[in-house]
């Protein structure tokens, strides 16, 4: 559990059971990362992912060109935040200011690097299989790989947060 979650009290709404962690991540079409920039100021990208996800470990992939901001910040600081959602139905409230949703999301830091070689291609893996086909591995040829870039973020701690009608 973060120091986060001990704060704000949700610990009633973490999810720990590794298969609704994995479902929250499948169900997801998006990841955001945030890293630093220059100024101290938070960077957030949007990005497409794929993960591996095992007993208390996590570790997101991301595909990109090897250029822009994003290379450029991690130079600087290879630390980053990361946060995914499913987000359900609203829940509307006597007042209207106090509406909410069911959604379940997933949450954490850790260090974000480069990757090549065999893990290069691990991480594609993981991204096309979440995305494509998941029956098979996807052949991928050398062009492609030289062509892009792999993130991959090592999670040092995330939590998982449900709220819904029932768990508010």
């Amino acid at each position: 559990m973060t120091d986060a979650l001990r704060e704000t009290n949700e610990t009633d709404r973490e999810i720990t059971d590794i298969d609704a962690i994995g479902a929250v991540l499948e169900k997801a079409d998006i990841c955001r990362i945030a890293l630093i920039d220059e100024n101290g100021y938070p960077y957030i990208i949007p990005m497409f992912f794929g993960y591996s996800l095992g007993e208390g470990a996590l570790e997101l992939y991301f595909r990109c060109e090897e250029k822009g901001k994003k290379f450029d910040l991690l130079k600087l600081n290879n630390s980053a935040g990361f946060e995914i959602e499913n987000i359900g139905e609203f829940i509307p409230s006597d007042n209207p200011a106090e509406f909410t949703a069911e959604y379940r999301c997933i949450t954490g830091t850790g260090v974000i690097e480069s990757v090549t070689g065999i893990e290069k291609i691990t991480g594609l893996n993981f991204i096309m299989k979440k995305y494509l086909s998941p029956e098979h591995e996807h052949n991928i040829s050398e062009q492609t790989l030289n062509s892009l870039a792999v993130l991959k973020l090592t999670a040092s701690e995330f939590c998982c947060i449900e709220h819904t009608k029932n768990r508010q």
